[in-house]
């Protein structure tokens, strides 16, 4: 059973994290790489001390395996709880000095989303550190957070992730980006599935069919414990593997009502895409 007591290391451990990367932002070597992690992704130096924090506070913990973004899998096998970890999401933007990135964290008891037990998702900029436990809510520095009633893609600020994407897609999009008030991407996923959970934007769309776990679980319970919706492009229920080689398309949304709309602003070639 994952307690109290894992979530106060677990936000320990993030707390550390975001401590360590503020000192490399302010030391110059921001973008020094020290070769490629587990995902195939280049792994700068942060990348590695952030996750050597977590790691610290997890192989610490009974019962716990890990599968994260850089080191890959560790630990042993057969342990009943998988901590997701994605050490630094948002490391591109933090090798340039954009100051938008988090650590993420998600502990689950089985093999699914719907077995993710507790989420901790930590901006380490701000240092505003959004929790989630199945069933019990979402909180942003303690607080209750709610996502937004907006219905109206009119109306609606929406996250759309255009990275790397292919002239079809940005072109199966268009109808999405034209209908909505404003579209943007700030380039760290977990925190601006966060961002939804607490209302400062209304969707997020990323149908490039290269979404990792490490970079969802933890906002995908913070999200949806704080009543918002999150399918694949076709509207169906998302059950990715908990794996590195894996990838997948989401669309999250504050409500069902704007779920709905966006869904038919994407179009049959969005889906096709995803």
């Amino acid at each position: 059973m994952i307690g109290k007591k894992w979530e106060e290391a677990l936000l320990d451990a993030t707390e550390r994290v975001r401590l360590r990367t503020s000192v490399l932002a302010q030391s110059g070597g921001r973008g020094r790489s020290v070769g490629r992690g587990a995902s195939g992704d280049t792994t700068i130096f942060a990348d590695k001390e952030a996750e050597d924090e977590l790691l610290k506070v997890l192989e610490r913990m009974e019962g716990v395996r890990v599968l994260s973004e850089e080191a890959g899998k560790v630990g042993n096998p057969g342990a009943p709880t998988l901590a997701v970890v994605d050490p630094l999401d948002g490391s591109s933007n933090f090798e340039r000095g954009i100051p938008f990135y988090c650590t993420a964290v998600a502990l689950i008891e089985g093999d699914s989303l719907r077995d993710i037990s507790l989420a901790i998702v930590r901006d380490l900029v701000s240092g505003d550190v959004y929790v989630a436990r199945r069933g019990r809510g979402a909180r942003k520095n303690g607080k209750p957070i709610r996502t937004s009633k907006m219905s109206s893609p009119a109306d609606a600020v929406v996250g759309v992730d255009l990275s790397r994407s292919s002239a079809h897609l940005v072109s199966g999009l268009s109808r999405l980006v034209s209908g909505v008030k404003r579209q943007v991407h700030m380039g760290a996923n977990a925190l601006e599935l966060c961002f939804v959970g607490d209302g400062r934007i209304d969707a997020f769309v990323d149908a490039r069919g290269k979404m990792r776990i490490t970079d969802f679980a933890a906002a995908y319970l913070i999200l949806t414990e704080a009543g918002g919706v999150i399918t694949d492009v076709g509207g169906r229920s998302l059950n990715p593997e908990f794996d590195l080689e894996h990838r997948f398309s989401f669309v999250a949304s504050a409500n069902a009502t704007l779920h709905k709309e966006i869904l038919e602003l994407m179009g049959a070639s969005a889906a096709e895409e995803g």
